[in-house]
């Protein structure tokens, strides 16, 4: 059921967000400008990835991404079970779950479905029940949730990593809505530490 729960939300976010493309010059695509003529951010682009991050030797084996100790801070108690094929992971992205006992999990799944990064999320806001923008650790992210679920303990904050790729870090059933959240945020810093430390 929790791992339904995620899998449906990482395939709402490329459903809502694959429209917001680029526009193009001499036929190939050309990123948009973050900020409109009057210097001010546009609400449809995330802020640039001021310090990109590689991630691709994560993409076959997700549940890479924590460490066992960074796991075992957040109580999980069994291996983390990738996604890295079928539907989702073929047009959202692969994901992993990590299972607590008792109740719970936390996820993380690397948003390759979208192509503009964080800004196909910002794109797709108004889809989202509770959408609200953050940074973690000097990363510009969101809280994108569709449906707000934080009052049953379910939280997801996507960041992103660079101008091409986000991330997004889920923490499902186990805390109040705020604590859900600051988990969530948890789970997304400890992911930027591991790219940080050269996994790419």
């Amino acid at each position: 059921m929790r791992l339904a729960k995620l899998t449906a939300g990482l395939v709402t976010v490329v459903v809502v967000t694959v429209a917001g493309c680029s526009a193009e010059a001499d036929g190939n695509p050309t990123a948009r400008p973050t900020t409109d003529a009057s210097g001010e951010q546009d609400p449809d682009e995330a802020p640039r990835v001021e310090d990109p991050l590689d991630a691709s030797s994560f993409l076959d084996q997700p549940c890479a991404v924590l460490s066992q100790q960074q796991v075992a801070e957040f109580s999980v108690t069994r291996p983390g079970e990738p996604t890295t094929t079928g539907a989702v992971a073929e047009n959202a992205g692969p994901l992993c779950t990590w299972h607590a006992d008792p109740g719970g999990s936390i996820g993380v799944g690397f948003l390759t479905g979208n192509k503009n990064g964080l800004s196909d999320t910002y794109r797709g806001r108004e889809s989202f029940e509770y959408f609200e923008p953050t940074t973690v650790d000097g990363y510009p992210a969101a809280y994108a949730n569709d449906p707000d679920l934080r009052a049953e303990g379910d939280c997801t904050i996507m960041v992103g990593i660079s101008d091409s790729l986000a991330f997004r870090a889920s923490e499902q059933g186990k805390l109040d809505a705020e604590g859900s959240c600051e988990r969530a945020r948890q789970v997304a810093a400890a992911v930027l530490a591991t790219l940080k430390e050269g996994g790419g």
